[in-house]
């Protein structure tokens, strides 16, 4: 399925033909005697990623002109959150999704408030933008202006491995998500500065989809890099990229992994690079087995089987997939701080190898594997507010929920999630898509059943109100951004390219002055 499919074509098609006299009809059904005094639904989203945007396009979508306003708020000076810094640069039919975001931002009912975070904590920043903060609003002041506040901040971290795994602090080894932040040119990560210029061996720890966009990346001729808008920082530093040989290390088997046939199919096409197939022990037992196998499992193990487009033999840079090892270390060479090889625990699967489910067991044997530069990606953490840790489910990475109502906890009134913080952090746009189309309807069912709604509310207008000379820093507004948009475009078209991001926020702020 292609995700271009996930992020447009699916929504034109869904609700082109929905018309203002059904949402009319639909508001009568929900309000009947209210009609008259026309009562009103303040929504507040924290987050301006696809979990944000397609909760307002759902909520707005569903509720006839003037009935609900929603606020989104953003800590950065720009919107779409992953979808801007987390897609991959050749995936640009990924972020066709902007293009309906764009749309559901021309209301007269929406208002993007950029570099403005919510919650207690201030940001913590790069180096080089030390000069830089956002401006912040408690969350128990939005709680007071609005009716709703859906909560679709998504993952700010990675899972902590720290205590099962030595060496992640070792020179040349990297976080996946602070690496694809770089190159998508993420003001976090702009102090990464990887060092690809170590040696021929990589290491990324991790089956997902990250994991691959991080193999292809190392991988891909720099010349078709240059074509998108991966930044130019991004592009000087893989221009010099020695790496010929990136090992993609998983601690279950073929059929447990999360990544995509999709995203196999990407690797075993580039130009030049070519497959070391995966051990026979792997392999043999989806052989033996084929006529059990479901489609998906089918077409990875075809495509495994079949090989890369380039040969063994021809191809100038190498990969494999590397299954049923566990990471338990990255270690130098003696009197060295940087990191030579990777340590794992060989693993044994434990019940059905074709089932998703199925856990795996040390064997007591070990595994070392050469390691010039290494990549952790096995998975993002989120975090609640401050003020909403009672209500957090650590184990499960996110905020207790029940179909996207937060329905415990002392300040959970009116609260709602989307997205990764609703059902943590994995899943395709198309999954975010569905669980926001969910939280919003329940919003609608809370707003019919008069749960909320109708109090008197004032939105943004009242927290910048109460805020007053709080407020310390530009508010970023829909037309700012399309002037940082407009700005990025025109730096790319001078070096023939879609754009050229601005990868601090006080040179997305500068353009506003």
């Amino acid at each position: 399925m292609k995700k271009i499919w996930q992020c447009r074509g699916h929504l034109n098609n869904m609700f082109a033909l929905r018309s203002y006299k059904f949402r009319h009809r639909e508001y009568q059904r929900l309000h009947g005697t209210m009609s008259n005094q026309r009562v009103k639904l303040r929504v507040a989203v924290v987050g301006s990623g696809p979990a944000g945007f397609y909760t307002a396009y759902r909520i707005l979508e569903r509720t006839p002109s003037g009935i609900a306003t929603v606020d989104m708020y953003e800590k950065l000076p720009v919107p779409y959150g992953l979808a801007r810094f987390g897609v991959a640069p050749d995936h640009p039919e990924v972020k066709n999704c902007e293009e309906k975001f764009e749309e559901v931002a021309q209301s007269p009912y929406f208002t993007f408030i950029g570099n403005t975070m919510v919650g207690a904590q201030p940001l913590a920043v790069p180096s080089h933008t030390r000069s830089f903060q956002p401006n912040h609003v408690p969350l128990s002041l939005l709680q007071q202006h609005y009716d709703a506040i859906v909560l679709s901040y998504g993952a700010d971290s990675d899972k902590d491995l720290s205590s099962s795994v030595k060496g992640l602090d070792l020179a040349g080894v990297y976080s996946a998500r602070a690496f694809v932040g770089w190159y998508n040119g993420h003001p976090e990560f702009q102090d990464l500065d990887p060092d690809v210029m170590a040696g021929e061996q990589a290491v990324v720890v991790g089956h997902g989809n990250v994991a691959l966009d991080v193999a292809r990346i190392l991988l891909t001729d720099i010349d078709a890099l240059r074509k998108t808008d991966i930044t130019e920082a991004a592009i000087a530093k893989l221009s010099e990229n020695k790496v010929k040989r990136v090992r993609i290390v998983g601690r279950r088997g073929p059929a447990q992994a999360s990544f995509t046939n999709k995203e196999v199919r990407e690797l075993m096409t580039l130009n030049g690079v070519g497959l070391i197939p995966p051990e026979a022990e792997f392999m043999s037992p989806f052989l033996e087995n084929s006529p059990k196998l479901g489609r998906p499992t089918k077409r990875l193990f075809q495509l495994l089987q079949r090989g890369s487009t380039t040969s063994v033999a021809d191809a100038t840079k190498h990969f494999s997939f590397d299954f049923l090892l566990s990471p338990t270390s990255f270690e130098a060479s003696e009197g060295s701080s940087r990191v030579a090889r990777a340590k794992f625990d060989v693993m044994r699967l434990q019940g059905d190898f074709l089932s998703k489910d199925t856990r795996v067991k040390p064997t007591g044997e070990f595994k070392e594997l050469p390691c010039n530069v290494g990549f952790m990606s096995v998975g993002y953490k989120t975090h609640p507010l401050a003020g909403l840790e009672d209500i957090y489910n650590d184990g499960a990475n996110h905020l207790n929920n029940e179909g996207g109502k937060v329905c415990a906890g002392i300040n959970a009134k009116g609260l709602y999630v989307a997205g990764w913080i609703k059902r943590g952090p994995a899943g395709v746009i198309a999954e975010t898509m569905y669980d926001s189309f969910e939280t919003a309807s329940v919003i609608l069912s809370d707003f019919e059943d008069g749960e909320i709604g109708g109090k008197s509310c004032d939105g943004w207008d009242g927290v910048k109100a109460d805020l007053g000379d709080k407020l310390d820093w530009k508010v970023v507004s829909w037309s700012d951004w399309q002037k940082i948009d407009k700005a990025e475009k025109e730096r790319g078209s001078k070096i023939g390219k879609e754009r050229e991001k601005f990868t601090n926020q006080n040179d997305m702020l500068a353009v506003l002055v």
